[in-house]
């Protein structure tokens, strides 16, 4: 009201200098600077005012999600296919979703604004002082060695004396296989020194471009060849541009630090292609195993899971079920797994003679390498029930395992997740599993993701075994854990 009201002043006074009789030129000298030193900036003041006051319904709040997206250029760095506005009270959301051809990732960033939001809605719920919002943002990158980039960008805002405040900012990035959508990890996409090669580029350009007192305090640990930096970054068919977090290089910044390597500094580090699959020998890993299947849709779904997150298992089949069931065996093997034997119909080894031992393990090979093509490389013994002569017989190596999810018992997905996630220290265990139950399947889900999250590889038994221990699992040997 009270800029309405200087505006009404300063416009009334000029109008009458100007209808005064005695007009000179000083008069419009005047009257243009008045105009340009008061009400400009008056109307200008009153824009700003607009978009950044507290916004109280629909309408206001669209009009300042445009505006900050605007002001930040979103729809410059990204193929905009849809906003999202969720105006609510006291917390709202909008989200800028680009456009993405590839139905995996495209799924993949939904469930991740879905999370975003949920986590952002339980943490405030309950501040219903002020009014909030978060505002997410999305962008999806291809690039020309088979990789696809995706970053999901949230600001959260909140009112503060009247206006609507920064809260805090992240950038979340995620990569993906253009062929089959599976996720990635930096070394799949770059030469394994990359972090020694980004350490000396970004120590030199951050030294050369800024002063001592503009960079934080212990700047230089957040740019060491370590596991835990340069993981945040996107590939396109230009640059590759790596983001680091607010205060962790900079003294004094309004959001994380943006650096692109382009050219040559590019090419130095990009693979031609992306690999498949990568072992890095000195990070924790540990091993999925599955028994008594092929099983039916929970197998198919263990198996959709394990291509998602680009992991793999190792399977140990019962050879009475495999006929029927053949495509499982060659869609796991397909994957990367690692494919094991489980006796032909779950007897008690230690109970039987050794020619019917024999026929337990020569029937499941050959039924197993029908099915496949390929012999399995493993053996598991049916109830864990085994000794010396069984091992001897079965000439492969013999696995068991260290962590016991009683899956058969529990019937619960949840109840098998919390197994492994109370187990400390996974790094070289053997997790035994059943791929004949709908609640292992849904344990599967939860299982992997949380892993690759906290830092485990995914391998095979006979991966584990030859990083472990340095050599190829032996024939007759029993294995079960290894740290």
């Amino acid at each position: 009201m009270l800029k309405t009201n200087v505006f009404k002043f300063v416009l009334d006074g000029a109008v009458k200098l100007v209808r005064s009789r005695k007009k000179s030129k000083i008069k419009y000298v005047i009257l243009t600077v008045v105009l340009l030193a008061i009400v400009i900036p008056v109307i200008i003041s009153a824009a700003r005012y607009e978009v950044d006051e507290v916004f109280r319904n629909d309408k206001q709040f669209r009009k300042y999600v445009d505006h900050y997206y605007e002001v930040n250029k979103i729809n410059d760095v990204v193929d905009v296919d849809k906003i999202i506005y969720e105006y609510g009270e006291p917390i709202s959301f909008a989200t800028v979703y680009t456009k993405c051809n590839n139905e995996v990732v495209k799924s993949y960033m939904e469930e991740k604004v879905r999370i975003l939001k949920s986590n952002y809605a339980s943490t405030y719920s309950a501040d219903s002082e002020r009014v909030r919002a978060l505002l997410i943002s999305t962008s999806v990158f291809n690039s020309d060695n088979g990789a696809i980039s995706l970053s999901v960008h949230e600001s959260s805002r909140l009112e503060a004396d009247g206006k609507m405040a920064s809260g805090s900012n992240e950038i979340y990035t995620y990569h993906f296989s253009a062929k089959n959508g599976a996720k990635l990890v930096p070394e799949q996409m770059f030469i394994p020194e990359y972090r020694e090669y980004c350490s000396d580029y970004f120590m030199e350009y951050f030294m050369s471009n800024y002063k001592h007192d503009e960079l934080s305090d212990g700047w230089e640990q957040h740019l060491s060849p370590t596991d835990g930096n340069f993981n945040k970054f996107i590939v396109s068919e230009d640059n590759i541009t790596f983001f680091f977090e607010e205060g962790d290089i900079l003294k004094e910044n309004n959001g994380h630090v943006t650096v692109g390597l382009t050219g040559k500094d590019s090419e130095r580090i990009l693979r031609d292609k992306v690999i498949k699959r990568y072992i890095d020998p000195d990070k924790p890993m540990v091993a999925l195993t599955y028994d008594d299947g092929p099983g039916g849709e929970s197998e198919d779904r263990i198996l959709d899971c394990l291509e998602r997150n680009n992991a793999v298992a190792t399977f140990f089949y019962q050879g009475v079920f495999i006929e029927g069931r053949e495509d499982k065996i060659v869609r796991a093997k397909d994957l990367g797994c690692e494919i094991g034997g489980h006796t032909w119909n779950h007897p008690l080894l230690t109970d039987l003679e050794t020619k019917d031992l024999k026929k337990q393990f020569d029937r499941t090979n050959a039924a197993i390498y029908e099915a496949c093509g390929a012999y399995p490389t493993v053996f598991r013994p049916s109830y864990g029930e085994t000794n010396s002569k069984i091992n001897k017989l079965s000439k492969l190596p013999v696995i068991m395992w260290s962590v016991d999810t009683m899956d058969w018992e529990s019937r619960n997905g949840k109840k098998v997740f919390n197994v492994v996630k109370k187990t400390k220290n996974l790094d070289g265990k053997i997790i035994l599993m059943h791929s004949i139950h709908d609640s292992t399947a849904d344990a599967t889900e939860l299982i992997i993701p949380w892993l690759q999250d906290n830092g485990y590889q995914i391998v095979t038994v006979s991966e584990l075994i030859k990083y472990k221990t340095g050599a190829d699992p032996i024939p007759g040997k029993e294995y079960r854990t290894y740290k």
